[in-house]
């Protein structure tokens, strides 16, 4: 599934879910995996240097986990994400606007990156 189709559908569960976002929404991890192999995948998210989220998840094929929550904070972010075993992915970012949605996708090609923005 690509991400313009995911995001979609997300949002589209959300608001039957009867979400409707808002700055005190917690920020929700999950991991996205577009590629045809089972993950698994660490990740650390880092709040103003104190740990957010430190967990492992296993992520079938063409499926999505849950990685975690952590409250939104203005203020620097720093994640790092493992993917089976190697570290793959290091970022650091400054946010002052809030989001509730950061997820480490897999893609195809086995490559990952890290998508934030407002679910609905």
């Amino acid at each position: 599934m690509n991400r313009r189709r995911y995001l979609v559908a997300l949002t589209s569960i959300l608001s039957l879910a009867g979400c409707t976002g808002s700055p005190g929404d917690p920020i929700t991890m999950l991991a996205v995996n577009e590629d045809d192999q089972s993950h698994t995948v660490t990740v650390w998210a880092n709040q103003r240097e104190n740990l957010a989220v430190a967990t492992t998840v296993d992520v079938p094929s063409k499926d999505t986990a849950e990685l975690g929550q952590m409250p939104w904070k203005s203020g620097q972010y720093r994640v790092t994400v493992q993917l089976d075993g190697d570290i793959v992915f290091a970022s650091e970012f400054r946010s002052d606007e809030w989001f509730n949605q950061l997820d480490v996708f897999i893609d195809s090609d086995g490559s990952v990156e890290l998508n934030r923005g407002r679910a609905a």
